[in-house]
């Protein structure tokens, strides 16, 4: 035992050096030293750190294999480790995201989900006490996030209705402001851009959430009036977005606003400009090799060459050309379907249900005055009805109890009569 825990201690020493070699090695002795032993619970330790080092160097295929083999031996072994498990399905899930299989994540992101809420509900107090609340929410928004970049945009609505409705009733503004933003990405998707703009100033104009989220809403609203053909609104929100991001946010968040930036920039026919914007962004967030989605930087950055420096504009063909198959691979996952006019639809009923909600109590707080009186008036009127018919009641009643008297009375005699 103490074997093993010198060695994870070394590992853990290695990754604060920055030698993740030398982390692997230390790992897979210890993977060894359990696996000799039958000890299938350290063995699962073992390689989730494995898979975890895997991740910090961005090798995600051996990534997954590590994790994959961590939750084999897990579901092995005799120890039920649920917090394990669900940070082991997340991994997986992030992974999958990473190659763009986003059916498989939602998989992963569900079964994460499930095992979460049976963590939670067996260990309360310890889930409360290492912050482990949040996956309620957390899981099932990135589940949402996968099946909408799988075109599911229904099975996503769903989620994130929910997560909307829970939140709101909750005063959670995090989840609320995620969900909100969300569904304004829908909307703009399905060009109702007036629609998606109420959703993304709700949250942008929220001083109450956190400035990164607000960042987030501010650059979709920005886009939604660069869909509309307002650039000059579009400037001002892309400003606002990359002022609180520079502060707030990820290089990786700062550099989809640039990328947006430097889009509107050029719609203005300010080349250079946007030429500006996209290098910054690459200066920026160095890392696009791991997210093909991010490829069409190189792309319109040839286009904005070809009118400037044609050897500059034939380098960045060449580095679109090179990643085109997975960027288009991505493309074709998430174009338009059929189920999200269906979602639409379905956000357009829950709007309106709420619209039709607040008119009914704006209703009712205006005419409560009046309402309370007629109220008042029926209870009054009801009431003495009530009176008068038990008061006849009462003597139809006695009516009958006199008649019935009178029937047995006469029963009495007639009796008597034959008796004699």
């Amino acid at each position: 035992m103490k074997e093993y825990n010198g060695l994870m201690d070394e590992v853990f020493k290695a990754l604060g050096d920055n030698q993740s070699a030398k982390a692997i090695d230390y790992t897979q002795e210890a993977f060894k030293w359990a696996s000799k032993r039958g000890d299938t619970y350290r063995m699962v330790v073992a390689k989730s750190t494995m898979g975890y080092i895997s991740m910090q160097v961005r090798d995600y295929e051996a990534a997954y294999i590590n994790y994959f083999d961590a939750l084999n031996y897990l579901q092995k072994s005799d120890t039920v480790d649920l917090y394990n498990k669900v940070a082991i399905l997340r991994s997986l899930a992030v992974i999958k995201s990473r190659y763009s299989d986003y059916k498989m994540a939602t998989t992963f992101y569900k079964e994460a989900y499930e095992a979460a809420k049976i963590y939670i509900r067996r260990y309360p107090d310890l889930a409360k006490e290492n912050g482990d609340s949040g996956l309620l929410i957390d899981l099932p928004y990135f589940m949402a996030m996968q099946m909408k970049n799988n075109g599911d945009y229904e099975g996503a609505g769903d989620v994130l209705l929910d997560l909307w409705e829970e939140s709101e009733y909750k005063g959670d503004t995090v989840s609320l402001a995620r969900a909100l933003n969300q569904l304004g990405i829908i909307k703009l998707a399905n060009k109702d851009y007036l629609e998606a703009q109420n959703f993304f100033s709700y949250v942008a104009f929220n001083n109450g959430i956190a400035p990164d989220t607000r960042a987030i809403a501010f650059q979709n609203l920005g886009t939604s009036y660069l869909r509309l053909g307002n650039l000059e609104k579009a400037e001002k929100w892309y400003s606002e977005a990359l002022a609180l991001k520079v502060e707030h946010s990820s290089a990786r968040s700062q550099f989809v606003t640039l990328l947006d930036y430097g889009e509107l920039e050029y719609k203005k026919g300010n080349t250079t400009a946007a030429i500006e914007k996209w290098e910054e962004a690459l200066k920026t967030f160095d890392k696009i090799d791991a997210e093909p989605d991010l490829f069409m930087i190189y792309d319109w950055l040839q286009k904005a060459y070809l009118h400037v420096d044609i050897d500059k504009a034939a380098s960045y063909g060449d580095l679109y050309t090179a990643n085109i198959q997975d960027w288009m691979s991505i493309q074709r996952n998430q174009k338009d379907n059929p189920t999200l006019q269906a979602f639409n639809t379905r956000i357009d009923q829950v709007l309106s249900k709420r619209r039709e909600n607040a008119e009914q109590l704006a209703l009712i707080k205006e005419f409560w005055p009046l309402g309370l009186a007629i109220i008042l008036l029926f209870t009054f009127l009801l009431y003495h009805l009530q009176l008068f018919l038990t008061k006849q009641r009462r003597l139809l009643a006695e009516k009958r109890v006199k008649e019935l008297r009178a029937v047995k009375a006469q029963e009495i005699l007639d009796k008597i009569r034959r008796d004699l």
